[in-house]
């Protein structure tokens, strides 16, 4: 039996989406279970839309992930390169010419316009279009000689019905009716998708072909095309799609429609306040977005991310999380991020939620991966992502740290090592993201412009809480020492002599410092925080509610 080789293919067209993140994963594991190898291609044959940032980034986004492959294109010793398709031209060229003059392939002439045409027609007649090879006359040939026109290539579709027999969702067949004559070079000498991914999994040996259940319709393709050149196709499994909360196909496109509905959602404010809002000028000012590049965007012509974003932030609106980007600019932990993709359409077989790769592949076999879609759950992915910040080890955690501050401008940059775990260590069990820890701890470097009204009133204003933040700060401006156990031992004395528990001095200080009740212990609090600035703080509350105001 041959070695089991799996492989990754994405098209370097923009940020790597969690769904390629479970694809690369299982396509890692099935290899791994049996002993084989994982390829990475990278498969940039449309050169409109690939670029080498694209590429750059999903490799460095896959390397972060730690799905290491053991062919690709960083691996210069690896025997079946290169693997990058545009590199690959020569090879996918000779097969085409093979097909050419075998008579299983030919050259068609039509332009974009014209296919459309010929799709209108057949809609107007309430037909499905299928395309079939056409005669030209020889007019038709030298009129498009003399405008330079470049042919493409079509596979002459077989007359028989081809059978997908599918490790997840078992046999999917397509009758020779419903199969085109579909384009395998294009005008430009590129080779299309599908004849490229033929041509590279049989030069790679690649046995077993995991994908998305969207690409179901083009393994029909795929396998004429193995049928047409007399080779034996790989496996193939197509996976579950990936739900939004809202129950759709989670996409990047996501992205736009939150940036657009926020931007009417702005628009209608504004027409309701009387301002005029007739046109996108205002956002295309807000948000310094060209404004034929807004128009397009808003009129649904353009996803474009760059616009998204843009809309998002002059707006205040969040953004799903859609590609990996975006979850490490989160503060996300990558660990938790392939573990909860592991679940989104496979099961280990038992009722553990936490696994590491090693006892992924240990567990993995296809016949638990799931036929129907799975739903992204944001809330159980920071659940998740807040067990993986607890539970991994110190240098780990602290070299993720470390790069998430650096990457993202924060109170916590320029900070240094030293403070910068000294803080994290403090807030360590009460986080879920890296964000959240930023968060959460702006108090220590920023006095508070508000406090909580809340816990204001319950500690500050009700009862004796005025009279113990006077005390507290009465008591800590004498004190020497000041580090954690110092502090805290401070305040029980001044506790004691008010005969209350230390927390009824604790509850009124953090309200002080912090604008709210919520700190970690308040010895360290207070101690990180800094002498000087913990007793401005509690003065300036200390005036603030000198009138029982809430305020």
């Amino acid at each position: 039996m041959s070695q089991c080789r799996t492989r990754f293919a994405p098209s370097p067209t923009g940020s790597l989406h969690v769904g390629g993140v479970r694809t690369a994963l299982y396509c890692l594991l099935f290899a791994r279970s049996a002993g084989g190898k994982f390829v990475l291609r990278i498969e940039d044959t449309d050169q409109r839309r690939s670029s080498d940032v694209a590429a750059k980034g999903i490799i460095e986004d896959l390397s972060w992930l730690g799905l290491v492959w053991d062919e690709g294109p960083d691996r210069p010793q690896a025997p079946y390169g290169p693997y990058f398709q545009s590199q690959r031209l020569e090879m996918y060229s000779k097969h085409v010419e093979e097909l050419l003059e075998q008579g299983k392939a030919y050259k068609a002439w039509e332009s974009r316009e014209e296919l459309n045409a010929l799709r209108q027609a057949a809609q107007t007649a309430k037909e499905n279009f299928v395309y079939r090879e056409r005669e030209y006359t020889a007019s038709q040939l030298a009129s498009y000689a003399k405008e330079n026109r470049k042919p493409v290539v079509r596979l002459r579709a077989p007359n028989h019905p081809i059978t997908v027999d599918d490790l997840i969702l078992g046999p999917v067949t397509v009758a020779p009716e419903d199969l085109e004559d579909f384009v395998i070079l294009k005008a430009d000498g590129f080779p299309t998708y599908h004849f490229a991914v033929v041509v590279d999994d049989t030069a790679m040996k690649v046995t077993h072909v995991l994908r998305g259940q969207e690409h179901l319709m083009n393994t029909h393709k795929h396998l004429a095309i193995y049928e047409a050149l007399g080779w034996a196709p790989p496996r193939h499994g197509h996976l579950p799609l990936i739900f939004n909360p809202q129950g759709s196909k989670m996409s990047k496109r996501d992205k736009a429609k939150t940036a657009r509905k926020a931007a009417r959602d702005e628009q209608a404010q504004r027409k309701a306040s009387g301002i005029d809002a007739s046109g996108w000028e205002w956002l295309a000012a807000r948000s310094n977005t060209p404004i034929g590049a807004l128009v397009e965007f808003m009129k649904k012509k353009s996803d474009d991310v760059t616009t998204a974003t843009r809309i998002a932030e002059a707006l205040g609106a969040t953004l799903p999380l859609i590609d990996v980007m975006d979850f490490r600019k989160c503060g996300y932990v990558p660990e938790a991020l392939v573990n909860y993709m592991a679940l989104l359409g496979w099961s280990p077989g038992d009722d553990r939620e936490i696994l590491t790769v090693e006892e992924m592949t240990t567990a993995f076999s296809a016949d638990r991966i799931a036929k129907t879609p799975a739903r992204f759950d944001p809330a159980k992915l920071e659940w998740l992502n807040a067990e993986y910040i607890r539970c991994l080890s110190d240098d780990r955690i602290y070299q993720l740290l470390e790069e998430y501050i650096a990457s993202n401008t924060t109170h916590m940059s320029g900070v240094g090592t030293e403070k910068t775990r000294t803080l994290f260590s403090m807030m360590r069990q009460r986080i879920r993201t890296f964000d959240d820890f930023i968060e959460k701890t702006r108090f220590f470097f920023h006095p508070p412009t508000q406090y909580d009204p809340k816990s204001a009133k319950k500690w500050i204003v009700k009862g004796e809480g005025l009279a113990r933040l006077r005390a507290a700060y009465e008591a800590l401006s004498g004190l020497k020492e000041w580090d954690a156990e110092s502090v805290f031992a401070c305040m029980e004395q001044a506790a004691a002599s008010l005969e209350c528990n230390v927390g009824k001095l604790a509850q009124p200080c953090r309200v002080a410092v912090a604008g709210s009740a919520v700190t970690p212990p308040i010895g360290d609090t207070l101690a990180f925080i800094g002498r000087g600035e913990v007793l401005n703080r509690l003065e300036s509350c200390l005036v603030a509610f000198s009138t029982n105001s809430v305020e």
